[in-house]
């Protein structure tokens, strides 16, 4: 009788075992599956494009696939609330944008979510910078003879933008408020069409993305006056930024950023930061964003809530002091 229960008593314990090891293992295993990476705009733009070309690369470090979901609507929002709410174990990310994690939230004041307190920053990959844009015939050299233009004339130039609330919208809105100038708004549907009509002389200025201007700047179809960055770019090494020209405080660059829920797992955090920043050094990486006008700006985790911060505070004063209304 004896040997028969430690018999039983045994198989019972071996049995129960998997059961208490089990979620202890499945936790200190990731990824066990699937990370998925939501872009919160269509296709092929260049959130689209970033997503996917640092996809592959971290997909190969992490042994598992990186899936990218398209998720558009209410400029990015839509995206960022459902990977605010997501379960916080790392299977589930946003590739966020200044749009997502900054503008928004005075934009779309019921979005759901908060651009600090709803997510663990990942890193920062990238920057999109912005140029200063006019069309050939304006009479002006540079962005200070630009400002003395607008002054003398008030109200009489127009600028165009990718759209209302959009970074190339809020970009001008900045460089008006900083220079004390006022020039009417022209929206357009994105890049294409606001640099066609640039080229075509129907608007006198904007700012646009680099990756949307080059060919025409470079063919001498419209001019650049300067770079809405911190500093100069390397595509584009002639273009003084907006700071040298005298006009300070306008660093109106576009930003790419890795997002998780909140209280996802630190350890969780830092392998996928890892794994994002190696990406960045992949030649495939490189010559995807050479090709599109992108630059690679690496931010870690510890830097992030505070940048965002940051960055939220700045265009809240952009937004309100110009009544800027989301399309």
């Amino acid at each position: 009788m004896l040997d028969r229960r430690r018999v039983v008593l045994a198989a019972l314990a071996a049995a129960a075992a998997p059961a208490v090891a089990g979620p202890a293992a499945a936790q200190a295993t990731y990824p066990a599956r699937p990370v998925t990476v939501v872009v919160p705009y269509p296709p092929a733009g260049s959130v689209d494009l970033v997503a996917r070309a640092i996809g592959e690369p971290v997909s190969r470090s992490l042994g598992q696939p990186v899936v990218v979901e398209n998720r558009g609507g209410s400029g990015g929002s839509v995206a960022a609330q459902a990977v605010a709410l997501a379960e916080p174990d790392g299977y589930r990310l946003v590739l966020g944008t200044q749009q997502t994690h900054a503008t928004n939230e005075t934009l779309f004041p019921s979005i759901g979510y908060r651009a600090v307190e709803s997510f663990t920053p990942i890193c920062q990959v990238c920057t999109v910078p912005h140029a200063l844009v006019v069309k050939k015939t304006l009479p002006v050299a540079s962005a200070a003879e630009l400002v003395e233009l607008l002054k003398r004339e008030p109200g009489r130039l127009n600028y165009g933008s990718t759209g209302n609330g959009s970074s190339s919208h809020l970009a001008c809105e900045l460089f008006q408020l900083r220079a004390g100038v006022k020039a009417q708004h022209v929206p357009y549907r994105g890049g294409g069409p606001l640099a066609q009509d640039l080229m075509a002389g129907v608007v006198d200025f904007g700012f646009i993305a680099v990756a949307n201007i080059r060919g025409p700047l470079e063919g001498g179809l419209v001019r650049g006056l300067a770079i809405a960055s911190a500093k100069r770019i390397a595509l584009m090494p002639e273009l003084p930024t907006l700071a040298e020209t005298g006009l300070p405080d306008v660093d109106a660059d576009a930003w790419f950023a890795y997002f998780a829920p909140a209280r996802t797992p630190p350890e969780r955090i830092a392998m996928l930061a890892k794994a994002i920043e190696e990406a960045l050094a992949a030649d495939s990486v490189r010559e995807t964003f050479d090709r599109n006008a992108v630059v690679a700006r690496f931010r870690p985790s510890a830097e992030m809530p505070e940048f965002v911060a940051a960055e939220v505070r700045k265009w809240v004063e952009v937004v309100r002091l110009a009544n800027v209304k989301a399309e």
